[in-house]
């Protein structure tokens, strides 16, 4: 009885290794753009790019679209550029399937003028790498914390 009981649960396991080596590698979105943020705009990795960004990534923050990977690298190092201290912190992230909403603040600097700015992403995330991103900021209060605009 013991024999075939302990039998019964090597099979068992050994079904549901098998089971579990077959099954797809399920990608962690959320973690993905959490690298986006720290990798790519934090650091500005050229490598965190082609490992997380899509060739054909379309970044969307109103009024700019910027499509294919080539302008997206030229963006983030233009957005580096202006901001050597850029940092963004997460505030808070969702995921639902293939998409990730994420709440965050940026700061930076630009001369002598500091920049805090909060703003929200939605991601759409196919095949470990992002497909899309759609930007909703305070570019109000960007703009006049810049200067570019009179402030209250």
């Amino acid at each position: 009885m013991k024999k075939a009981t302990l039998t019964l649960i090597l099979a068992v396991t050994l079904l549901a290794l098998a089971v579990a080596a077959q099954a797809p590698v399920r990608v962690d979105n959320k973690a993905i753009a959490r690298r986006y943020f720290d990798e790519i705009l934090n650091k500005g990795s050229a490598p965190a790019i082609d490992s997380l960004v899509a060739p054909d990534v379309v970044f969307r923050n109103p009024p700019v679209v910027v499509k294919g990977i080539d302008d997206f690298r030229k963006l983030v190092a233009a957005l580096r550029t202006a901001f050597p201290d850029l940092h963004f912190t997460l505030a808070d992230e969702l995921a639902e399937g293939n998409k990730v909403a994420t709440r965050w603040v940026m700061r930076g600097t630009q001369g002598t003028r500091k920049m805090d700015v909060s703003g929200m992403d939605m991601f759409l995330i196919e095949n470990g790498k992002i497909r899309e991103i759609r930007v909703n900021m305070d570019t109000l209060a960007q703009a006049q914390q810049m200067g570019t605009v009179a402030g209250p």
